[in-house]
């Protein structure tokens, strides 16, 4: 919002700036003056035209480094931000990766301890049934 009434104030400063050298110029021609009195006005409503012209230049200049120095400034700061929020993403993503890595082992390791043991005790089943059936036949 304080942008918005900046480029207002400027605006208006500039409207003021041209309507009074307008209104300048129109008073001094329709004058009843001599000849050199009018281009000595003239050269001095000329000469006070430019000067606030050039202040109005430098004032607009200042003020452009200004929001230019802002807008960089505020750049840094966001880019640092989502650089340290990148890091910490990927610091978060990796940590969990390394735990996932870590429990999907452990499962692994626990299915190879069942699937040893139900072979185990398929086997036993399977001894015990051979040997009791052997037994029933004697």
């Amino acid at each position: 919002m304080s942008e918005a009434v900046g480029t207002n104030k400027g605006g208006l400063l500039l409207g003021l700036v041209i309507g009074g050298a307008v209104g300048a110029v129109a008073s001094l021609l329709f004058a009843p003056k001599a000849g050199s009195e009018l281009r000595e006005d003239l050269s001095n409503t000329y000469r006070t035209l430019n000067d606030k012209t050039s202040k109005l230049a430098s004032t607009v200049g200042q003020k452009t480094q200004e929001i230019v120095s802002s807008v960089c400034e505020t750049t840094q700061d966001i880019a640092a931000t989502a650089s340290e929020k990148a890091k910490d993403i990927v610091s978060t993503v990796s940590e969990k990766s390394q735990e996932i890595g870590s429990k999907a082992s452990d499962v692994i390791d626990k299915a190879k301890e069942s699937k040893q043991l139900v072979a185990e005790s398929l086997q036993a089943a399977t001894s015990n049934s051979s040997h009791g059936s052997n037994n029933n036949q004697h």
